[in-house]
């Protein structure tokens, strides 16, 4: 785990200033190599590698390859492939150097960089459910490439692009290779990037919509969903460092937790946060209560009003775009706590969601699907026309009835109409759905149930966009290292082979999971209600008026109507809309300490 950082051009004036950015990625070890034509650099957060002597980047003959992330199988690839290697990178280049697949070979989180001293031509790699962020820039005949986009804006400068705020307030979140930099893009996941010196061009290698359905048993697909389980997590479990699992009491977390346990020698250290005083958020009982079934050491942390501006103010001298996603202010807190117990890896329970279809919505989702056919559509088009409502529900209506897309993953938050309200800056009605075109293209290839097409949907963009962002972001400003067994190759594939109707059960939802942990879990955390990372940020920044940022970003950029605002604002404090606020909270707090050239109108 690490960060990487690269430059090739005639250009390279700071960039060792920049590549110095990235430090806080890897504090165990940090090397270079420079050229008059190329800069590549790595900081090393040893995990895997501990103990051992850095050796990125890494030169043999004409090849220069960096790293950053853990390949899981590189020890059975050395030896399925008789490879000249001993280590994790090594595998990478000489798989890459025989031909290999990368994507298809490698197990694990990753993002790589192989560059052709010979024939000049770079190749980027970003794993398949993008949990190692990779960001790049072509400017002015320099190609530019980076774990996270500040080492590139300390090179070009920065300048906002004004468009990209109504995608990035639709879905929280900006979406691959969208950002909020003019110039500078994200790697999607599951892409290589090849540069030739003068051109670039992006490869899709994700076949997740290609597996063969061939599991249409509940009792097959839990056999085989626990055996893929149980490897995935084996494979996580660091051999040499003191590790944890974060917990929220949940199924997803709860489960990873009791099988790691299973294969655990030592009592396992579960992390868990709360909030005293305000029960309906605090779930920290239903963690504790896993802890003791499994005879875990239990870590519990409270976290109030104060630790939440508090950790807000560090977390804004750290990220170089605003999420909208609330819940990483206390896992940033959480992680930190985690640390300072000696913690240098978590266990989490990321992509159960996306992948067995957890969430209440997906069940509105589908009911909405039989609107496509109803008869008489005409007429109550007009009726919607006449009528609209700020409601999602009208928004769902709208689409069915003009056979669109209805589903757009579970992070949209604002819809096109409801921004149009908002920003000064109008856009067409569909216009973000643009960011989702390739991925519903995809699917409609494919030819599978819609039900497919939600979780493809979410693992696109929920998860890899979202939530993935976040956990990088949090757990890299710490120096620990977030796993996620759920997200590994096969379990990502082995889903997309389980007939959808087996997969998710509308009056059951997770069937398959908790069917798995009926065998190492007791019924209360099994079968209680859902609630996911919520907590009262809300009522805190009403409490201190933070909405007053809102409107004080506005006066300085004037990018905001101020009677949608005055209506968003009435609304939250009566409970409503608290998601549609954060993001433009976030975003707010961003827009007043970055430094603008640029008006927003």
């Amino acid at each position: 785990m690490c960060s990487i950082f690269g430059v090739i051009g005639k250009n390279l004036k700071g960039s060792k200033e920049a590549f110095n950015t990235l430090s806080h990625r890897g504090l165990d070890n940090s090397s270079y190599i420079e050229d008059s034509e190329y800069f590549f650099g790595s900081h090393r957060l040893a995990i895997e590698s501990f103990g051992l002597p850095h050796n990125q980047p890494l030169q043999k003959d004409n090849l220069i390859t960096t790293f950053n992330g853990e390949i899981y199988n590189y020890k059975e690839l050395i030896k399925k492939y008789n490879l000249d290697a001993k280590d994790e990178i090594e595998s990478i280049l000489e798989l890459f150097k025989k031909g290999f697949n990368l994507h298809q070979e490698l197990r694990g989180m990753y993002a790589i960089s192989i560059y052709d001293t010979l024939n000049k031509k770079l190749y980027l790699y970003r794993d398949i459910a993008g949990k190692k962020p990779l960001y790049y820039a072509f400017i002015d005949n320099t190609f530019y490439f980076a774990s996270e986009i500040k080492a590139i804006i300390k090179l070009v400068g920065f300048n906002l692009d004004k468009r990209s705020i109504h995608h990035y307030l639709g879905y929280g979140t900006t979406v691959a290779p969208t950002t909020l930099q003019k110039n500078i893009y994200k790697l999607p996941p599951a892409n290589i990037l090849e540069f030739n010196g003068t051109k670039l061009n992006l490869e899709n290698k994700e076949r997740l919509l290609e597996q063969k359905v061939e599991i249409s048993t509940k009792r097959k697909a839990s056999k085989e969903v626990e055996s893929a389980l149980l490897e995935a997590i084996s494979l996580r479990v660091p051999k040499n460092l003191k590790w944890g699992v974060l917990v929220s009491g949940g199924l997803d977390s709860s489960l990873v937790t009791a099988l790691a346990n299973s294969i655990s020698k030592e009592p396992l250290n579960i992390f868990s946060i709360g909030y005293e005083g305000y029960k309906k958020y605090d779930e920290r009982v239903y963690a504790k209560e896993v802890a003791e079934h499994l005879g875990a050491n239990f870590y519990s942390f409270n976290f109030t009003k104060e630790d939440f501006f508090n950790t807000l103010d560090e977390l804004l001298e750290i990220i170089d775009e605003p999420l909208g996603d609330p819940a990483q202010i206390p896992l940033y807190f959480l992680i930190k706590k985690a640390k300072e117990q000696g913690i240098k890896v978590l266990l989490s329970g990321d992509g159960s969601d996306e992948l067995f279809l957890g969430y209440r919505t997906y069940k509105e989702y589908l009911m909405m699907e039989s609107v496509k056919n109803l008869p008489y559509a005409n007429w109550l088009k007009n009726h919607l026309r006449a009528n609209f409502s700020l409601n999602k529900e009208w928004e769902w209506y709208k689409r069915a009835l003009k056979k669109e897309p209805i589903f757009r993953s579970s992070a949209e938050i604002y819809t096109d109409r409801q921004l149009n309200m908002l920003l000064r800056l109008q856009e067409r009605d569909n216009k973000n759905f643009e960011a989702l075109q390739e991925y519903w293209n995809n699917f409609n290839k494919s030819s599978r149930d819609i039900i497919d097409w939600f979780s493809y949907c979410d693992l696109k963009v929920q998860l890899a966009e979202f939530f993935l962002t976040k956990i990088d972001r949090v757990s890299m400003a710490n120096g620990v290292e977030v796993r996620s067994p759920f997200i590994d190759n096969k379990i990502l594939e082995l889903a997309f082979k389980i007939e959808p109707n087996i997969r998710f059960n509308p009056t059951n939802v997770k069937d398959i999971l908790k069917d798995i942990a009926k065998n190492y879990l007791p019924d209360t955390i099994i079968n209680r209600k859902k609630k996911g990372l919520n907590y009262p940020f809300i009522e805190w920044i009403l409490e201190e008026n933070g909405i007053d940022v809102i409107y004080k970003a506005n006066e300085k950029y004037n990018f905001l109507k101020v009677e949608h605002l005055d209506f968003l604002s009435s609304k939250a404090k009566s409970g409503k809309f608290k998601q549609h606020l954060f993001p433009l909270y976030i975003l707010s707090l961003w827009l007043l300490k970055t430094k603008f050239l640029l008006k927003l109108k």
